[in-house]
Order: structure tokens, then C-alpha cells, then sequence
């Protein structure tokens, strides 16, 4: 549910920034070439108007959650229990988690055990990602690269990046 309230969020966000023949064009070039060729720009602004809200949807979460990405938590566990808070690390993880989000819900395969179960006390705080190489639960596996973060930490990521986007579309009065 945190991925696609995201979703609902980025969708706005991404249509009041980017045009959808821009956003067609980003994503399926071989489709906008195709219908250059067969009607003109006509009909690459037109197919693009009815489709562009479903196309891109992993690029639009990611983009939403880095351009909005929030400082990390003041209270954060020892270094190796910490999540890595830098963009190229956040990306490959929400592209992670997106997938799997994916796999839930069109293919009905649960979401990983490791990320769903309660967090760790480390320190003062709690472990963000799952500790070890893997975890072995339930009669399945989980490596640790396939599971990049424990919930409560993407709950703090999602929660922080919409209450900075909303901050971002209030009109300050002069």
C-alpha cells in the first residue's frame, strides 16, 4: 500500500512536470518512431495523451522518492545495520522493492519475509535492512541483496518524501 500511494503521488507529480509525449518518448522511443513514421506528430501526441499515464510506472516511483528523498533518520542504528543513503544505492533499492510490489500483486508471489518481520533493537535505534548474507524463514530463502530494507524504514522514506512533496506545492504569501 506504501508503494501505491507513492504511485498515486508520482502519477500527479509527474504529469504536472513532464508532457506525456515527453514521458512516451523517455520510455517507448520504438513506439514513437513507429507512429511518426505511420501519422506525423499528430499521432504520437495522440496515442501519448491516452497511454502516458501507464507507461514508465518503476521510472515515475523512483524519480518521485529521489526528488523527494528525505534525510535520513536522526536516530539510526550502528553503520552496519544502517541502509545506505545515497541516491545510487536509494535507486537500486526502490527499484527492488517496486519489483517486488509487482510480483505481489500481479503474480500473487508474497512479499519477502525479511522485510515484512518487526525490525531489530541495535543500539539505540532499530536495524533498517535485514542483518546477514540471507534469511531462511518459512521454508524459503531471502539473500540479503534481494531484500534491501526492512519495512519501517521504507515507511519512513515513503511518509517523509509525501510530506516533502506536499510542502513543495504549498504557495508561500508574500
Amino acid at each position: 500500500m506504501l508503494v501505491s500511494a507513492v504511485e498515486t503521488a508520482a502519477g500527479y507529480w509527474r504529469a504536472t512536470k513532464e508532457p506525456p509525449t515527453e514521458r512516451l518518448k523517455v520510455s517507448r522511443p520504438d513506439l514513437v518512431a513507429l507512429l511518426r513514421a505511420t501519422g506525423g506528430d499528430k499521432l504520437v501526441d495522440q496515442v501519448a495523451n491516452k497511454i502516458a499515464d501507464y507507461i514508465g510506472a518503476t521510472k515515475k516511483f523512483v524519480d518521485f522518492i529521489l526528488e523527494f528523498l528525505p534525510e535520513p533518520p536522526s536516530d539510526r542504528p550502528p553503520e552496519g545495520f544502517q541502509h545506505p543513503w545515497n541516491r545510487k544505492t536509494m535507486r537500486k533499492s526502490m527499484k527492488i522493492i517496486y519489483d517486488w510490489r509487482s510480483r505481489a500483486l500481479h503474480g500473487g508471489t508474497p512479499f519477502p519475509f525479511p522485510m515484512c518481520e518487526p525490525p531489530w533493537k541495535q543500539g539505540n535505534s532499530y536495524a533498517e535492512k535485514p542483518i546477514g548474507l540471507g534469511t531462511r524463514a518459512l521454508g524459503a530463502y531471502w539473500a540479503a541483496k534481494d531484500t534491501p530494507m526492512l519495512l519501517h524504514a521504507f515507511e519512513y522514506i515513503v511518509r517523509q518524501a509525501l510530506l516533502k512533496w506536499w510542502g513543495s506545492m504549498l504557495q508561500v504569501d508574500s
